[in-house]
């Protein structure tokens, strides 16, 4: 069975990943080394998601419908990071992205995560207790 800190550990992890994507961007590393780190968030943001939805079914979590549909957003947004990229460059790509797509992924974990930990604290349905992070470091 899942538990929420094993949902906690994967928004750390999700959290550095945007972070070293941001980084390699600032430091203009190479266009191929940037693409492969946007594909590894697409790829771990899909993992992540899952792992999370499954979590709300074991839970009975009653808002699933419209959190899958927030995760579906997100997604959208991952998937335009390198179109974006290519079209601003990595200067306005930099600040774009700390506002935009970052910001939307703390802002889902910080509130719209809590609210699932919320519910299961609140059901006591039997799973581990961990909390979604109050703050995240962000670069």
């Amino acid at each position: 069975m899942l538990d929420i800190a094993e949902i906690d550990r994967q928004h750390r992890e999700l959290v550095n990943m945007f972070n070293r994507l941001n980084d390699a961007v600032k430091n203009h590393e190479s266009r191929n080394d940037i693409y492969r780190l946007i594909d590894e968030v697409i790829s771990y943001t899909r993992l992540h998601f899952a792992t999370e939805e499954q979590l709300m079914v074991q839970s009975g979590f009653p808002e699933i419908e419209s959190h899958k549909r927030m995760h579906e957003e997100l997604i959208k947004d991952t998937l335009h990071l390198k179109d974006k990229l290519d079209y601003v460059g990595e200067d306005m790509f930099s600040d774009w992205f700390n506002h935009w797509p970052f910001g939307r992924v703390l802002a889902h974990i910080q509130y719209g995560d809590k609210q699932i930990e919320d519910h299961i604290n609140r059901n006591d349905s039997g799973f581990s207790r961990g909390v979604v992070p109050d703050t995240l470091q962000t670069a």
